[in-house]
């Protein structure tokens, strides 16, 4: 039997697979897609290149699993920013905030360059469902509002973030444009309430 490198088997399988993640990270910013192979990522982490498929079964998968691995965080802060808020528009305003405070803070760009070009349409549907189950939070918190047309406002809203992310990863000013989009969501919050 392997020996292995944590108290638990599942430990060690968790911190293993960390590991491949990591190296596919290094490989990535250093040489770009095309130098992620499974030789590469293995000798990266510093394993059997036939072990690495313990972890996942295609390098495919293990792309999705580089450009999904910061959503449940980003998920989290923006569930927590929205749960500190109690006013239904400020709710609205911090999953905005949130969102482009997670991207400025991450490596959001070339994370989605990579699942745009990069990725399977099976994985892209993945990615897709998660970014939907973010979405759920910004429903929730426009249904709060009681607007005549949520499924607009929801929209709209979401393509000012989606919109700001952009420029964002684009490499402005987080801050500029954090101010831009939660001051236009307070005016259309406002339209909406009045």
């Amino acid at each position: 039997m392997p020996k292995i490198e944590a108290a638990t088997v599942r430990a060690h399988r968790a911190q293993r697979l960390e590991s491949l993640i990591d190296a596919a990270e290094s490989i990535l910013a250093e040489q770009g897609v095309e130098a992620v192979t499974a030789g590469a990522v293995a000798a990266r982490a510093g394993i059997a290149r036939n072990s690495i498929y313990r972890y996942f079964s295609s390098i495919d998968d293990l792309l999705e699993l580089v450009v999904t691995r910061e959503f449940p965080s980003w998920v989290a802060g923006v569930e927590a920013a929205i749960d500190t808020e109690s006013v239904p528009e400020e709710r609205v305003v911090a999953y905005v905030r949130a969102n482009l405070e997670q991207a400025a803070s991450s490596t959001h760009g070339w994370r989605t360059s990579l699942s745009r070009g990069s990725l399977s349409e099976s994985a892209r549907e993945r990615v897709r469902s998660l970014h939907v189950s973010l979405n759920e939070a910004l429903v929730d918190a426009v249904a709060d509002l009681g607007v005549e047309q949520p499924e607009l406002t929801v929209s709209v809203i979401q393509a000012l973030v989606d919109s700001s992310i952009r420029q964002i990863d684009s490499g402005a000013s987080a801050g500029e444009v954090s101010r831009f989009a939660v001051n236009a969501t307070r005016r259309l919050v406002h339209t909406e309430t009045t």
